[in-house]
């Protein structure tokens, strides 16, 4: 509880089991592989903050989220497909998520692939069905796709992964733009895809998705280099995941600025995240307390 009285962990917790009422209404119910597996993966737990965001950001903008619940599934759809294929050999190679076996260890590598291109196809079709008017429909697929696509999340990805060891061979100017550009698209830009989707979706203007913009690209470079101080000092048990990105020789802000340079920097993004949604009239304190979660992660 912050000393504004707000309870963020109460809040995160009843938002988290909604959102787990509605993934399992969402899921397919039949009994075949790929089914089995789509649901064992998005049902592993987690702390549900994308489909959160997206909740957020509808009803900051005044819209019941009763309309919008298959697109608070999308975003976990999706995020869920990206993590079943990060965790594949070709990608991290990972065993564990989420302190259970990986998709692929449990069903086997061309299920979890499949089970992942479902839930990636799955998520435009939910997003479709939100009772809103048809043109921001239409605005949200648009955007989460370029968001989560080539452009965004997979470049992010491409370039974690594909440049993996190559990095030690450039200077470090080189390096640290090479790290913003993998954090800003790889972490940041489904967040900032969350956030919009549900502000789109409630006739937001442009102003304001302006500013969740801002916010959303803060707290995730700032969630990112939270999660490479974790997975350097936490205990893997607790993550939950056995493997770390140095083992992968991917690069990583402690290799680049140290624990105390990136402890500051990550301040100082959500000093500015706070900044871009200021003058929000409303939900501005769930936004701030939001903002310092990303980097304090307490529960």
């Amino acid at each position: 509880m912050n000393k504004k009285g707000f309870d963020l962990k109460k809040y995160l917790a009843q938002k988290a089991k909604l959102v787990d009422g509605l993934l399992k209404k969402y899921l397919p119910k039949d009994n075949s592989v790929i089914s089995q597996a789509m649901r064992y993966s998005v049902l592993a737990g987690g702390k549900r903050l994308r489909p959160i965001f997206v909740m957020l950001g509808a009803e900051s903008f005044g819209l019941d989220i009763k309309k919008i619940e298959p697109a608070v599934c999308a975003v976990e759809f999706l995020h869920t497909y990206s993590l079943i294929h990060d965790d594949l050999p070709a990608m991290d190679n990972d065993d564990l998520r989420r302190g259970k076996p990986t998709s692929h260890k449990k069903f086997g590598e061309s299920a979890a692939i499949l089970a992942g291109d479902a839930l990636l196809t799955e998520t435009f079709n939910l997003i479709s069905k939100c009772k809103v008017p048809a043109d921001r429909i239409v605005k949200a697929i648009s955007m989460f796709a370029d968001y989560s696509g080539y452009k965004g999340m997979i470049a992010g990805q491409a370039e974690d992964t594909i440049e993996a060891g190559k990095w030690n061979k450039q200077n470090v100017s080189f390096c640290k733009k090479k790290l913003e550009y993998i954090h800003i698209h790889k972490t940041s830009d489904l967040i900032k895809g969350s956030l919009k989707l549900g502000a789109i979706l409630a006739g937001a203007k442009d102003k304001d998705l302006k500013s969740l913009e801002k916010y959303g690209q803060n707290i995730g470079i700032a969630f990112q280099i939270a999660d490479d101080i974790l997975d350097v000092y936490a205990d893997k048990k607790l993550l939950g995941k056995n493997g770390s990105d140095a083992d992968n020789d991917k690069l990583t802000y402690l290799r680049l600025y140290g624990k105390e340079q990136s402890e500051i920097n990550a301040a100082k993004l959500i000093k500015e995240a706070k900044k871009a949604v200021s003058n929000f009239k409303k939900n501005k304190e769930i936004f701030e307390s939001l903002a310092d979660y990303m980097i304090t992660r307490k529960f």
